[in-house]
């Protein structure tokens, strides 16, 4: 098999099913899901299959200031970790890895994921948490981690659609909280879960990932029930990616992954570019212009400079596409009159019934139907059927606009 080594891993992002965040039961250390995460960020869009991948121990101990001398015994606890602690779903109970080697001479680890994993890990196109690995890597809990996952999941499929959402709230008993993190009976709310799971995750999400939580507790009697943990953004703290370009970068491709970073001219060709970034984290024009690492490094060095000024709307509007929405808010009136009768093409029906399975709101189709009309003016072209398969492809693509 191929080796994928933690250097060739640039983009580290972790995806996986939610069903692995929302009803897997395992325990694992902090150590053990830092590793994981690891793996998992490995591997590649673009992979049908499991390879071997190849964690430089030296290297991971840096990724988490580990300060560990002994090498031989630190990677076999490595192994042991992932091997000994299954993760149950339902009826089924999986390990994580079906192999681990320390090769001495090499001072690597090579793991293999295990093969039924496969549905959870890979080539997966809906129901998935996708976050930046390095929003976990300076958490000090195994259990303050998993809670990081399930909260950013929240957050993320309740702002998926609409980036006006200012936080998402969500509850979960504390009973299912102790049958998913696997936590022992022995420990209690007040002395554990409150103070070393839910306290430090809200102190540690704050300076160091890109969620920040509160939460309120509820009881029934004097027993408390349930918590209601209320999840926003958070732009502050070691996360914060308009003070390096790096971060910035790292937070673009974890979070406008084939969403609409900005629509612009290019200056060297003069035609109009609608920039995204692709899954392996390079961007790309969705009109089909291709830039090689000289012109993508300077584009970076643009997109930052605007991020830092203010001046990038994705960062700072409603939507990704405010322009459109501000048009449309104060033109509604004329709306009707200025869009072109798509009645007339026989495509309004299958763009609504597109639209509809999208999962959009009834105003978010209208203004989909508005733009994809619009932006036919703006290009001087005329609705066709063969256009309108490329934007509902272009809306497939992007996983929705209203994000």
């Amino acid at each position: 098999m191929e080796l994928v080594s933690i250097e060739e891993n640039k983009n580290n992002i972790v995806v996986k099913h939610q069903e692995l965040v929302h009803n897997a039961r395992y325990r694992l250390s902090e150590l053990g899901i830092k590793v994981l995460s690891v793996l998992i960020s490995m591997i590649k869009t673009s992979d049908t299959e499991f390879t071997q991948y190849a964690i430089k121990i030296e290297d991971f101990k840096e990724l988490i200031h580990s300060d560990s001398k002994n090498t031989y015994k630190y990677a076999h606890k490595l192994i042991s970790e992932l091997m000994s602690n299954p993760m149950q779903l339902g009826d089924e109970q999986f390990n994580w890895t079906s192999y681990g080697k320390y090769r001495k001479g090499e001072g690597i680890i090579v793991f293999e994921v295990h093969r039924l994993l496969k549905p959870y890990l890979m080539e997966l196109k809906k129901d998935f948490l996708q976050y930046n690995i390095t929003n976990i890597l300076p958490l000090k809990s195994g259990y303050v981690i998993r809670l990081y996952e399930l909260c950013k999941d929240h957050y993320s499929e309740g702002t998926r659609y609409k980036k006006t959402t200012p936080s998402v709230t969500f509850d979960i008993k504390i009973d299912r909280l102790r049958e998913l993190f696997e936590i022992p009976d022995s420990y209690q709310y007040s002395s554990h879960i409150k103070k070393n799971i839910l306290t430090k995750g809200v102190e540690q999400f704050r300076d160091k990932t890109d969620i920040q939580i509160s939460y309120k507790e509820q009881k029934i009697g004097r027993k408390v029930d349930r918590i209601v943990i209320t999840v926003k953004a958070n732009n502050k703290g070691s996360n914060d990616y308009l003070n390096h370009r790096q971060a910035f970068i790292k937070h673009m491709r974890a979070n406008y992954i084939n969403q609409d970073i900005i629509r612009t001219t290019d200056k060297y060709t003069g035609k109009n570019l609608a920039i995204s970034v692709a899954q392996d984290g390079r961007l790309y024009d969705k009109k089909g212009a291709e830039f090689d690492a000289e012109r993508s490094n300077e584009m970076w060095d643009t997109l930052f400079q605007m991020a830092k000024d203010g001046t990038l709307q994705c960062l700072n509007q409603d939507t990704l596409f405010n322009e459109d929405i501000e048009q449309i808010s104060t033109g509604v009136q004329e709306k009707h009159a200025e869009v072109v009768a798509i009645e007339e093409l026989e495509l309004d029906d299958k763009f609504i019934n597109f639209a509809k399975s999208t999962n959009l709101t009834d105003e978010e189709i209208e203004m989909e139907f508005l733009r994809f009309n619009n932006y036919h003016r703006s290009e001087g072209t005329e609705p066709n059927s063969e256009w309108f398969k490329l934007w509902c492809g272009w809306i497939s693509n992007s996983n929705k606009l209203f994000r």
